[in-house]
């Protein structure tokens, strides 16, 4: 197991390093920053990157979307002092696999890396009450991954394309997509829509 352990502050990351080695978990490398640990990430592609979610140049949420997208087979752990349902579930959405806090026992990070590693997440899937969409935008979300265009949209709930094309960028950035197809993906994954079944789709055609 490959790891990847980034925190700002020295003692933190060599307390969480050493953690992980005694236990026989590979550190590969180790990052102080948000721009060190992408460069990092990119060169050595680990298995598993332990992140702090307070980096000083970029919220270690936005690090954990874009490792999660550009590489989906490195999974990411966050650490955080936040012990907020709203933390965990920002982390859920951002792709994390475990979300641990900085006050835990040193086995529950073990645990959580060798479970990210592993493919299992320590995280509760968000549903649609968690998620931090306002009624309009998980509407428009909804209609987007059933098809709808947006002039279709704006018409549909007496709104102007302006409106929509808002509501549906607002929706992406909250969810942490950046296109269409990963919206509707998103959207599949938290159950605001469902793929139809063959006999829908069949009743839908007759």
């Amino acid at each position: 197991m490959r790891v990847l352990v980034v925190d700002d502050h020295a003692l933190v990351r060599e307390g969480m390093a050493a953690v992980l080695s005694a236990d026989g978990v590979h550190v590969v490398g180790k990052a102080r920053s948000a721009v060190e640990a992408w460069g990092l990430v990119r060169e050595l592609q680990p298995e598993v990157v332990v992140l702090d979610v307070a980096l000083p140049d970029l919220l270690g949420l936005d690090l954990c979307r874009r490792i999660r997208r550009r590489f989906p087979q490195t999974a990411v752990v966050l650490i955080s002092m936040f012990d907020d349902p709203a933390w965990r579930t920002e982390a859920a959405l951002a792709g994390a696999s475990a979300y641990v806090l900085k006050g835990e026992s040193p086995a529950a990070l073990v645990e959580a890396v060798r479970c990210a590693a592993s493919g299992e997440s320590l995280l509760p899937r968000p549903t649609q009450a968690d998620l931090p969409l306002t009624d309009r935008e998980r509407e428009v979300v909804r209609l987007i991954a059933q098809g709808h265009k947006l002039s279709e949209i704006a018409r549909l709930l007496s709104r102007s394309i302006p409106t929509v094309r808002a509501h549906k960028a607002s929706a992406m950035r909250k969810l942490g997509v950046h296109c269409t197809v990963d919206l509707i993906q998103k959207a599949l994954d938290l159950g605001l829509v469902k793929v139809p079944s063959p006999k829908e789709v069949h009743v839908g055609k007759a």
